[in-house]
């Protein structure tokens, strides 16, 4: 294994571990097996390893992405199946990908967040073609509430082994969460129905 490839392993590790905050270059060099001044001949720091692990944890849920379907409720499924795999088969990076976005600084940021938008941007516009009416604000928080539902088991350090029966779980209450969108519909097109 090339060492640039055991240092992002390493990093990868720990951070899920301890966190990003937790954890120094010198404890990633040891973990890799190099002196941690010999990280800087392969990245320029702490950040630049979480920005790369970020770029693989992106490329991962895009290459993951399918194709676009005239039958949109399909579409969902299979966006839902995509990230739940993204997260059972990458499951430390997918925790670092989760709980370590904020800390990310500048230009790295900056990148991450062009790179999380062409993602999200699908999410949504299925969502709206899927459950109508509602303003992109209202789809994106209904993505990012639906993804953290599907990431909770891969943000736990102790969190159950990956299954088919967990990825089938999470795939339904994934789905079965969306509905809300029809449920908040339903309820304001007939108001005084259903609440008190």
């Amino acid at each position: 294994m090339e060492r640039d490839e055991r240092i992002l392993e390493a990093a990868e590790k720990l951070f899920f571990e301890r966190g990003f905050d937790g954890v120094g270059v010198d404890e990633i060099g040891q973990a890799a097996g190099v002196s941690g001044s010999a990280i800087y001949r392969h990245f320029q720091g702490k950040n630049e390893i979480l920005a790369t692990l970020f770029d693989r944890a992106i490329d991962a849920l895009l290459m993951g992405m399918p194709e676009s379907r005239a039958d949109h409720r399909v579409e969902l499924c299979e966006l839902v199946r995509g990230f739940i795999g993204f997260a059972q088969t990458h499951r430390m990076l997918a925790g670092v990908w989760e709980r370590e976005h904020r800390s990310l600084e500048g230009e790295y940021r900056r990148r991450y967040q062009r790179r999380q938008r062409q993602y999200v941007e699908r999410w949504s516009n299925c969502l709206a073609k899927c459950y109508p009416g509602w303003t992109e604000d209202t789809l994106k928080t209904a993505t990012r509430a639906t993804q953290a539902l599907m990431m909770s088991n891969a943000t736990r350090s102790n969190g159950l082994a990956s299954t088919p029966e967990i990825g089938s779980l999470l795939c339904d209450m994934a789905l079965a969460s969306l509905e809300a969108l029809n449920a908040s519909a339903e309820k304001d097109a007939h108001p005084g129905h259903g609440g008190s």
